[in-house]
């Protein structure tokens, strides 16, 4: 999925800058929003016509000359990322400046198997945790390597 998002990021720019020495921009950022994990992927590329950004995910869809896409890509990653992950993706496009895709995967929290993170000492209790907020991970032998002295 990431590789296909910066393999179309780096096309868009190569469609924009050609072979004229001129560099574009590729930006990968992680954050947190509320419940999801959210990877974006800009460039700095040619941009998504307003008139095709609808199909875009469609099986079979493509911008490119024959023998260069598929069409494949942004339907399989869409599939993927939806049907195996529980998440999202979408973007914004703007012709002449870029494309953004989002990517959204649900966060779990460990402790309890709900979505979210556990704030408070009452939700840990009730997931089965006994403890105060002060306790820290027991400590634990860390195996030493072979030829390590430590």
């Amino acid at each position: 999925v990431f590789l296909n998002l910066l393999v179309n990021a780096a096309h868009a720019i190569a469609d924009v800058v050609g072979d004229g020495g001129e560099k574009g921009t590729i930006t990968v950022e992680t954050y947190r929003e509320e419940n999801w994990a959210v990877v974006a992927i800009s460039d700095t590329g040619s941009g998504i016509p307003e008139e095709i950004q609808s199909r875009i995910f469609d099986p079979f869809f493509t911008t490119k000359e024959v023998g260069k896409g598929t069409g494949q890509g942004l339907a399989i990653s869409r599939k993927v990322i939806i049907d195996k992950h529980g998440g999202k993706i979408d973007f914004t496009s703007k012709v002449g400046e870029g494309t953004t895709f989002f990517i959204r995967l649900p966060i779990e929290d460990e402790l309890t198997g709900t979505d979210g993170a556990v704030d408070d000492e009452n939700n840990l209790a009730s997931s089965g945790y006994s403890g105060d907020s002060n306790a820290r991970a027991p400590e634990t032998a860390v195996p030493s390597r072979a030829g390590d002295d430590s």
